[in-house]
């Protein structure tokens, strides 16, 4: 694990998307830990540093297998509670679909299973005062960014060039390309330093 300018944490050993940790005041969120085959490194690497008996929250941007495989076991391991968008914790409990026939397809492929209880992003209660939980659908239905002292962790909403701006991932992985694109436009006119995306290197702009 490594700290970053922002302050914020990016864990080394998360297998699949990019996972982070981020400081609060009663203890650290843990942002995507990645896919199930690297829960226990991620727990291993949370325990090194220290953050093990202080992670308060699993924050899901959404519901893919590379961002919330290791979930349910990390959450468990830390006494954590888990956060998702209430439609994509639908797609996972198998009551909504996942929309075009390709995010069909990649989400019957090692479907992440999450706690008993989870909590909705932008509506349960008790989520982090420091984070903004900002709905950004496109990519999937209920994808979400965390927005915390100027930077965007930003999922899979979009991917980060260089020079901080953004651009579309590839159309097959989105489910709803116009919900995509204004979420990008919505991301893209913040007021943000930072961008630390699923995939690719953290950006300052």
């Amino acid at each position: 694990m490594h700290e970053l300018p922002n302050g914020a944490f990016k864990l080394n050993r998360s297998r699949g998307a990019n996972g982070y940790v981020i400081p609060l005041g009663d203890g650290f969120a843990v942002v995507d830990p990645g896919m199930k085959s690297g829960a226990r490194a991620v727990i291993s690497e949370l325990a090194e540093a220290g953050f093990a008996g202080a992670v308060r929250h699993i924050l899901l941007t959404h519901y893919d297998v590379d961002h919330a495989g290791a979930a349910r076991a990390v959450a468990a391991a830390a006494g954590a509670r888990v956060w998702i968008g209430k439609a994509d914790s639908e797609i996972l409990a198998g009551t909504r679909s996942s929309g075009t026939l390709a995010r069909r397809v990649m989400s019957s492929v090692g479907r992440p299973k999450l706690p008993e209880t989870v909590n909705f992003l932008g509506e349960s209660a008790d989520f982090p005062p420091e984070i903004t939980a900002l709905p950004t659908p496109g990519h999937t239905p209920g994808h979400f960014s965390l927005v915390w002292n100027q930077t965007v962790f930003s999922g899979d909403a979009a991917m980060v060039r260089a020079d901080g701006t953004l651009k579309q991932f590839p159309r097959l992985l989105i489910t709803d390309k116009a919900q995509a694109l204004a979420s990008t436009a919505v991301l893209q006119n913040l007021n943000a330093t930072w961008f630390c995306p699923g995939h690719g290197k953290p950006v300052q702009r």
